[in-house]
């Protein structure tokens, strides 16, 4: 094959591969150190990229290095990615006849190769003859935003003279590095500034090419620039509104005029859409309040502690957090890990569901992506061991959140809004029943890229103890708020036992270092290795048996896993959501939980008590010679995980390599804010886009019954909302349960929305409601414990409120009130008994309610 040099690319990506090469090991390229490769090559040199062609005048002949390289045909053939170029590069008869590959530009590249591509005002039209418009993200703005965006332009900018520049921000050319490539020779990276080779065929359909290092020849080339007037990444230009070339761009300088010219009507009627009109989920709406209540929280504790008021203590603006992918999986096991262990009944894939949380920020008039989360949650329906469990696969963030102040404790304000939103979704996890979470702490090496495309160059990479005190500090906070009970390391939970640990007890996650480090041991065990272990002594062994080869071989795969993960074991994080019993190590998801409060870390399941019970014959344990007293505690999990939220899919999140090739693809980088911008808007374009074709597939494959908020009469067809428990034919969008106190005070709503009307789980409070008549009923006649589940409960609560003195600061009593006022509220019986069901129904009547 005939190898011809081409422009390389920045920047790589751990374990990412172009969308046009081949992964399968027998498709890689191969070539034998003998190979006869053609020399006839071409050079291009790796850097940020805006290839030109070679002037019309240039001789037939290619001087490179001093020397005179003719073609195969007699004339130079260059040989270039054109990245930026709007059309390819003339080629004359005889350069097609020469049998020589011009690599040009893919068609999908053209609309995003750099910022300054094409004019977009390239005819003055005056503002009044203006009829279609709407490709500019800065039609939207106000007058206040046009002026902060120009403003952010201007900053650190550099006078430039007989230059054609950017109207807007005064630079000239801004060009985008090119996106990462890798050797598939040697499989390293092509490192900037560097040389590499293409094949002039694909090899068994893949694109191939080599780095400089593994091509022995290097040449050079020249390339040239041009110059525009706007920028389109900072005109906020949309090329995909525009893609019949049809529609007028008007600047922020024509519109900060329009807007101040007396004839404006106000901002134009822009049809993008923001990140708040993503669609909601669940999920979404509950870590999004929770966190929007810990943020006023932090504030008044900032205030106290530094002793100013609120209103001088900044609280970060405009945060919009949306889960913008949520679809079921499957992870596929290895055949010959699977086949291997096959006796324990080891399953051949984990079924999951893949979600994405992404944060936003409105900044200068743009919601700019700033943080991103990709998890995978294995419910109850799951085998094990990886039933009821989730693993935070990618966690990724970029440096551009406001205000950069810190909190009370210290700590950078965008790391407490990061924490708390980890801390969130796993209160979310634990109220849907899940019990155990994992953690890599494992950070991308420089200058490589998890989700994100490309970070800004003042953003540090973390090392891996950094990162791994990052994630220890958010899950201390999490045990202050009773949202995780224990956080141990993999290698303590699964390595240290003494016994009948095995393989398959480890849980299985696509992409952990344990599960691809236990499939590779596995298949360098020996047979030799096999039999020595059969040879030793039970005592040797730690108490396991060996019945046959394949115990044998369990055994020796654990002691060389536990080897290679005890050297950096606190990397790998096990948490646990829920309380597991201290001697069988299982999950207590219900009967009785038994406890010693003064040994924090011992925790029995009813069926370890029962056994410790006949020996000891009484409720206690000892500890260091001294008898503690056991206490007990009712648990009642969730039986079931099912997930009833919203399903999001797009091809775009996927997967992570996905959203980052896609990134890749068309030039989407946060490495400036300028260029965070445009690519979060491009983002949240594709989504919408995306949401609008789904929902038009929904409406199209059945008849959706249409559901209304009582309220605000908006349509909750197809989005989440809250029903009231005690009048089903209520229903409250989440922006009118958010903003309006009195549905709260009125109606008995579950603690999270609900899909379709659906209920997530049974809310205790129905059950007070529902006792608080027989209760009440049943307290003068009582001669015996009452056989009603929540009657005793009831009496308690009318008895403390009778006898307490401190009801308008008891907490109790301001929560009985409540239920009573919901009860009243809903109460149809004119001589209802109950106490202060009549004053309050006359309070309600009062107000016109």
């Amino acid at each position: 094959n005939q190898l011809f040099i081409v422009q390389s690319m920045p920047e790589f990506n751990k374990g990412v591969m172009r969308p046009n090469l081949n992964a399968v090991p027998n498709q890689q390229l191969s070539i034998q150190p003998d190979a006869n490769i053609d020399k006839e090559c071409y050079r291009s040199k790796r850097s940020n990229y805006h290839l030109g062609v070679p002037d019309d005048d240039t001789d037939e002949d290619v001087v490179f290095l001093g020397e005179i390289l003719p073609s195969e045909s007699g004339h130079h053939c260059p040989s270039k990615r054109q990245r930026v170029e709007a059309h390819p590069p003339p080629q004359d008869d005889e350069t097609l006849r020469s049998g020589v590959e011009v690599v040009e530009p893919m068609e999908s590249d053209e609309q995003t190769k750099r910022e300054g591509e094409a004019n977009t005002a390239d005819t003055a039209v005056p503002l009044e003859k203006r009829k279609k418009r709407d490709v500019s993200l800065v039609e939207r703005f106000t007058e206040e935003e046009i002026e902060m965006h120009l403003k952010s332009l201007h900053e650190g900018r550099v006078e430039l003279k007989n230059i054609e520049t950017c109207q807007l921000c005064g630079e000239s050319e801004l060009l985008f590095p090119a996106p990462p490539l890798y050797c598939s020779l040697c499989n390293y990276r092509i490192q900037d500034e560097s040389l590499y080779y293409i094949p002039e065929e694909t090899i068994s359909g893949a694109q191939h090419q080599i780095c400089s290092p593994c091509y022995d020849h290097c040449r050079r080339q020249k390339f040239t620039l041009s110059g525009v007037d706007i920028h389109q990444i900072c005109g906020l230009y949309n090329p995909e509104k525009d893609t019949d070339k049809t529609s007028d761009y008007i600047c922020p300088y024509c519109l900060l005029e329009e807007r101040r010219s007396n004839d404006s009507v106000g901002v134009h009627d822009n049809t993008d859409l923001e990140a708040k009109d993503l669609p909601e989920t669940i999920l979404s709406h509950f870590i999004e309040r929770r966190l929007t209540k810990r943020l006023k929280e932090e504030r008044r504790q900032t205030a106290e502690a530094t002793g100013k008021s609120l209103d001088d203590v900044s609280l970060p603006d405009d945060l919009t957090l949306r889960v913008v992918f949520s679809a079921d999986k499957s992870t596929h096991i290895n055949k010959t890990f699977a086949d291997f262990l096959h006796d324990e009944h080891y399953p051949s894939e984990f079924p999951y569901r893949s979600k994405v949380i992404l944060l936003f920020q409105k900044i200068e008039g743009v919601d700019v992506c700033i943080f991103a989360l990709l998890v995978q949650e294995f419910g109850s329906e799951c085998s094990q061991p990886n039933k009821r469990s989730v693993y935070i696969s990618y966690l990724d963030s970029v440096k551009y959140f406001r205000p950069e102040r810190v909190t009370f404790s210290g700590e950078a304000l965008r790391t407490f809004v990061y924490h708390e939103i980890l801390i969130g979704y796993l209160e979310y996890c634990k109220f849907r029943g899940f019990t155990t979470g994992y953690i890599w702490s494992c950070p991308p090496q420089k200058g490589e890229d998890f989700v994100m495309y490309s970070h800004p160059k003042t953003q540090q990479t973390p090392s891996t103890k950094k990162l791994r005190e990052w994630y220890v500090s958010m899950l201390d906070k999490a045990k202050e708020q009773s949202v995780v009970t224990n956080v141990t390391n993999l290698y303590d939970r699964f390595f240290v036992p003494t016994c009948n640990i095995t393989a398959a007890r480890l849980p299985y996650f696509e992409g952990s270092f344990w599960s691809s480090c236990a499939e590779l041991l596995m298949s360098q065990e020996t047979e030799s290795e096999v039999e020595n272990v059969k040879s030793l002594s039970r005592r040797a062994l730690k108490g396991n048996k060996i019945k046959d080869s394949n115990d044998a071989k369990n055994i020796l795969l654990m002691r060389k896993l536990g080897i290679r993960i005890s050297n950096q074991k606190e990397d790998f994080i096990v948490v646990d959501l829920h309380y597991t019993c201290t001697r069988c190590s299982e999950t207590i998801l219900s009967g009785l939980r038994w406890f010693c409060k003064k040994c924090k870390d011992l925790q029995l399941c009813q069926r370890c008590h029962e056994l410790e019970e006949e020996l000891l014959g009484e409720h206690t344990h000892t500890m260091n010679g001294e008898e503690h007293s056991l206490s007990q505690a009712i648990m009642n999990i969730q039986s079931t995980t099912e997930d009833n939220d919203v399903i999001l899919g797009n091809n775009t999140f996927e997967s992570r390599q996905m959203f980052l090739s896609f990134s890749q693809k068309h030039n989407y980088r946060f490495d400036t804010l300028r260029r965070a911008k445009n690519s979060s808007m491009m983002i949240l374009h594709h989504l919408h886009t995306s949401n609008k074709l789904h929902q038009s597939q929904i409406s199209s494959g059945a008849l959706l019954q249409v559901v209304t908020c009582t309220s605000c009469q908006k349509d909750v067809s197809t989005t989440i909302y809250y029903t009231s428990l005690c009048c089903p034919s209520y229903r409250a969008c989440t922006s009118c349960y958010s903003n309006t106190k009195y549905l709260r005070l009125r109606h008995l709503f579950p603690v999270v929305p609900c899909i379709h009307g659906i209920p997530p789980r049974t809310v205790v409070a129905i059950e007070i409601l529902e006792a608080l008549s027989h209760a009440h009923a049943c307290r003068p006649m009582a001669a015996g414990p009452c056989s009603h589940p929540k009657c005793s409960v009831a009496k308690i609560l009318f008895n403390h409120t009778e006898v307490c003195e401190k009801q308008r600061a008891c907490r109790t009593c301001v929560h009985f009130a409540m239920v009573i006022r919901i009860h009243a509220y809903h109460c149809q019986d004119p001589n209802c008994s109950i106490p202060r069901c009549s004053c309050a129904k006359e309070q309600f009547a009062m107000r016109g309610l």
